[in-house]
């Protein structure tokens, strides 16, 4: 870390990745997903936010039904807890990489709305 700290850095096994990230892209690909993967560092993942901004913001998720890391029962309470648009896909955790036309036109919906 900059500050000279020590964190860990968590990746998810390659071997494993596949079926945990991303069981619904081929293998070809997610080959490279699994080696190139951006480590998360465990302090990232219990930071808390100083205001949750979905109180204030208008919210929009898309619920990946197969994901493995966020069970959809966990995406969709957070979902409504947000009072968010919601959109639900037969999707692993990379839906932007196995349903790229159904996240962009989540995005779509988002931004239309601000207009």
């Amino acid at each position: 870390m900059p500050d000279g700290s020590q964190e860990t850095d968590l990746y998810i096994r390659q071997d494993k990745f596949h079926q945990q990230f991303a069981a619904d892209v081929p293998e070809s690909t997610t080959g490279v997903m699994a080696v190139t993967q951006r480590p998360v560092t465990s302090a990232a993942l219990a930071e808390g936010a100083s205001e949750a901004a979905w109180k204030s913001i208008p919210s929009w998720v898309l619920v990946a039904t197969q994901d493995r890391n966020i069970p959809a029962e966990v995406q969709r309470f957070m979902a409504e807890r947000a009072k968010a648009h919601v959109v639900e896909v037969q999707s692993s955790h990379a839906a932007s990489v196995s349903h790229p036309e159904e996240v962009a036109e989540v995005i779509e919906q988002a931004a239309r709305s601000v207009r």
